[in-house]
């Protein structure tokens, strides 16, 4: 269920949300469309953030899935998960940045 729930909310974030607020080549437009549409980029944002947390329980799940191969599997296993996850969160803070940036230039 975790993974349906990654998998779904990662596809809209990506596939709707970007998909209709970025404009290839003109960062004018994708400009005004994330101003514009300020409620649907920030939801777009919590379903990232909503695909975190799913992605750290799965991580998790394995952990105890893991665990009666060998403790030091299992760990190395979490490990990995986890800074999978913390490189990916990361990078969605670039996701919600330009909306940052934006709102300051208009005041």
């Amino acid at each position: 269920m975790l993974y349906l729930l990654a998998f779904l909310t990662g596809i809209f974030a990506q596939g709707f949300v970007s998909g209709k607020l970025v404009v290839d080549g003109d960062a004018a437009a994708t400009a005004t469309n994330i101003l514009t549409h300020r409620g649907l980029f920030e939801l777009g944002f919590t379903f990232y953030l909503i695909e975190m947390t799913c992605q750290i329980a799965i991580t998790a799940l394995f952990y105890d899935l893991l665990e009666p191969a060998g403790r030091s599997v299992s760990l190395l296993a979490a490990f990995l998960g986890l800074a999978g996850c913390v490189i990916k969160t990361m990078s969605r803070l670039f996701f919600i940045t330009p909306l940052f940036i934006l709102e300051a230039r208009t005041i």
